[in-house]
This record gives structure tokens, C-alpha cells and sequence, in this order.
């Protein structure tokens, strides 16, 4: 009886062990096949086309891009967000483009709301305004809600005033409603511009008390919106400034999106759509940096890309886009506390983590170790995936992103995918600084 008593108590206590070590086995064989291995093909070719970015140059020259490049009318950059490089490049580039083809417009993964306010700081200066969309995020503890991001913004508004006015940039929101708060203010201000004849119609003053309470009605607003939708379409409110018309439907408009049937990206292609309409912008060029899920033009295993949206058949941004993917190794991320468990956390708002490189522990990347062979520490390297003679035209290496977490991996549709077919150009960062959190006022 002891005998089996020894036995049993040795294989309770030798059991988590043993699991541990087959588990333990289990995630480097993953881990190795996930990330892959070297090619000296697909390296040789990197090295001739490859551009290691200067960011401290006053104004960074991309001689990589290629004459196809500059004659698309919508720019990409496609980042996972938390690291301080991409927001840099993301500078950069929007500076670089202004210059050489006079873009003015940064599309921005922010709702219609947020980009008036950051454009009211653009134009007035005014930190209040930045406040008004920031904090929301800092609130938030989202990873937008960064000192790096506000300082880009207050950048772009030192840049616009070094230019012409007819050159500055402005910031296009065509995202879904985030902040219902800024939303509400931006109501608030839009009603005062309209005529009390106006604002006694019925529709109008139950308009006016909902968004002037102190707490947000959010499904009484959401049935005003669905209400008065139809009313503002009729020529009957003709007589309404046609901007303020526009900024008032479109704004309720996407407040009735919020009944949670319309997905995110397909909200962002019918905004962008309206708003480009709406203040000409047809062959306007349009740059901005949004995470990389959303700049995919490919169809994907999980979901629909706001960038693949734009290649339908009847969409007239078809054929007319290009995305740069931005790939991390050796760098920290920083990531929203809440999302990890308590024991990580510790109570913080933010943790800094190398958990999300690219090349593990968490995310892999497959083929990711040529980009390292390709370029130097302390770097930003772009390549150029489409040359002519390219081996990714022809390998799957870099179309896969893997992560252990669930619903969190993208795997690009069709049997055999192609990086070629979704990012033209690649970017690696290493040992970049995580980003640094905004505080809270």
C-alpha cells in the first residue's frame, strides 16, 4: 500500500513537470517553424534593395520608392501600435509627401469629431483642443493616448507654418465614432451655428437637449439620429449652410452606425467615400499611419480590411493604393496593462514589453530573420518587396503573421499568398523605446 502511495504521490508531483517540458517543447518547435529560417536568395536581394531611413536629416529622403510609387493617390503605413519609431517615420513621410507631391491630407484612424478638434489646434493652435481628443484615449489607457503622437501633431503644425497656406496639411477622420464625448462637443458647436427658426423644429430642440445634458444619452441620441436621418436628406433643410448641413448629417449618420451591425473598416470605406466627396477630393492625395490590420488589401481568413474595401470592383480608389507594413525585433511595445494578467500589470496603466516583436515570443513573422540579416541595430530599413527578379514574388516568406494569442493572427486568403500582393514595401524597426504614455490631467 506505502509502494503505491509513493507511486501515485510521485507521479502527481512529477506530472507538471513532465507537462511543462513537452509544452515547453511544443512552443520552440512552433516558434522556429513560425519564424523560419535564413535565405541567402531573399537576403542577397534585400541588400540591393534596401534603404536604412536618417531621421535626425531635417527633411529624410526615400530614394527607394520607385516612380510607380508616387503616382498612387491613397499612402499606407501599417504599424502594430506601441513602439516610438513607426511615429516618427510616420512624420517623416507625411513630410516627405507633402513636398514632393503636395499632399495635404492626413487620413487619420480617428472619427470625424476627433479631426475637427485636431484641426482646430492645427489651425488655431490652441492645446485645448488637442486636450479634448487626447485625454479621451489617456482615459482610455489606449495606445494612442501617447506623448509621441501629441508631439507629431504639434510637429505637423509647426511644419504648416513654414508653408504656403494653400500647403498645409489637415487631418481627414474617416473612422468609426470612439469618442462620443468629443462627438457631443463637436454637436454642440455645430447647432450654435445654425439659426433658432432651426432650432425650434421638434427634431432639432430634442437634439439640443440630449447633447446638452451632462450625461450622454447615447441610445436617445443613437433613435434622434435614425429619426432625423431622412428629414435632412429632403430638400427641405436647404435652407441650412451646406457645411454645417454636411458636418450635422454625416455626424449622425455615423452615430446610427452605432447600433453595433456595422463592422469598423466598412464604416471607414462608406466615410471615406462621403467625405472625399463632400469637399472634392477625388484626386487629392491621402497619407496616413493606421494599424496594420486595417492597411491589408488583401481578403483575409478573419475579417475585412479597411484597405481591402478599397480595391472593390465599383470602389473608385481601386488600383490606387500602396502600403508600407512595419515589421519590430528587439524593441519594447507599449501595451494597455488592463489587457494583461494582474501579476504583469501591477496596477500600472501601461507595461513595456518585447513580447510583441516580431520575431517572438508571441508574434512571429515568417522569414523575418533575412530583414534582420538585411540591416543594422538601431534601425529603421525599408525594402522594397516587388522589384523585378524578386524571390517574394514567387515565396510565401513575410505573408503570415502569427500570434499566440486567439483571433489575433493574420493569415492572408488563397493557397499560396504573396507579400508582393500586399505590401509593396516593408520596414524594419530595431531597438526601438516603446512609446511613452500621456498623463492624465
Amino acid at each position: 500500500m506505502k509502494k503505491i502511495l509513493k507511486r501515485f504521490a510521485l507521479f502527481l508531483l512529477l506530472t507538471p513537470v513532465v507537462l511543462l517540458v513537452l509544452v515547453s517543447i511544443a512552443y520552440g518547435i512552433y516558434a522556429l517553424l513560425a519564424v523560419g529560417g535564413e535565405s541567402t536568395p531573399h537576403q542577397a536581394y534585400l541588400q540591393q534593395y534596401k534603404q536604412e531611413v536618417d531621421l535626425q536629416a531635417t527633411a529624410p529622403a526615400f530614394p527607394i520608392f520607385d516612380s510607380a510609387f508616387y503616382q498612387k493617390q491613397i499612402f499606407f503605413l501599417g504599424e502594430a501600435h506601441g513602439t516610438a519609431a513607426p511615429q516618427a517615420l510616420d512624420f517623416a513621410l507625411l513630410q516627405h509627401l507633402n513636398q514632393r507631391v503636395g499632399l495635404r491630407h492626413y487620413l487619420a484612424e480617428v472619427d470625424y469629431s476627433q479631426a475637427y478638434f485636431l484641426n482646430q489646434y492645427l489651425r488655431t493652435g490652441e492645446v485645448r483642443h488637442l486636450q479634448t481628443v487626447f485625454q479621451f484615449w489617456a482615459k482610455q489607457n489606449a495606445q494612442w493616448g501617447n506623448q509621441n503622437f501629441y508631439d507629431k501633431i504639434k510637429k505637423i503644425r509647426t511644419l504648416n507654418q513654414t508653408l504656403p497656406e494653400a500647403n498645409r496639411i489637415q487631418i481627414l477622420g474617416v473612422d468609426k465614432l470612439q469618442d462620443l464625448e468629443a462627438t457631443q462637443s463637436f454637436l454642440k458647436e455645430t447647432l450654435a451655428q445654425l439659426p433658432q427658426t432651426t432650432l425650434q423644429d421638434s427634431a432639432f430642440a430634442k437634439l439640443q437637449q440630449i447633447i446638452s445634458a451632462d450625461t450622454l444619452d447615447t441610445d436617445a441620441l443613437s433613435s434622434l439620429a435614425s429619426q432625423m436621418l431622412p428629414s435632412l436628406a429632403k430638400d427641405s433643410t436647404s435652407s441650412l449652410p451646406a457645411a454645417t448641413k454636411f458636418d450635422l448629417q454625416h455626424t449622425l449618420q455615423n452615430i446610427a452606425y452605432l447600433d453595433g451591425k456595422a463592422r469598423r473598416d466598412s464604416v471607414m470605406y462608406l466615410n471615406l467615400n462621403i467625405v472625399v466627396k463632400a469637399q472634392h477630393l477625388e484626386q487629392a492625395k491621402l497619407y496616413g499611419m493606421w494599424g496594420l490590420f486595417h492597411t491589408l488589401p488583401v481578403e483575409l481568413q478573419r475579417g475585412v480590411p479597411f484597405a481591402y474595401y478599397l480595391q472593390g470592383k465599383n470602389s473608385p480608389f481601386r488600383g490606387k493604393t500602396v502600403s508600407i507594413g512595419v515589421y519590430t525585433i528587439d524593441s519594447e511595445n507599449m501595451m494597455p496593462a488592463a489587457s494583461l494578467p494582474a501579476f504583469l500589470s501591477k496596477g500600472q496603466r501601461y507595461v513595456n514589453s518585447t513580447m510583441a516583436n516580431n520575431d517572438g515570443p508571441m508574434v512571429f513573422v515568417n522569414g523575418i530573420k533575412d530583414l534582420r540579416a538585411a540591416s543594422r541595430e538601431n534601425s529603421i530599413t525599408l525594402f522594397k518587396t516587388d522589384a523585378p527578379g524578386s524571390p517574394y514574388r514567387t515565396s510565401s516568406r513575410l505573408a503570415s503573421i502569427k500570434v499566440l494569442f486567439p483571433n489575433q493572427s493574420i493569415d492572408f486568403a488563397g493557397e499560396h499568398p504573396r507579400i508582393t500582393q500586399v505590401f509593396q514595401y516593408v520596414c524594419l524597426v530595431r531597438n526601438s523605446p516603446a512609446l511613452t504614455p500621456l498623463p492624465l490631467l
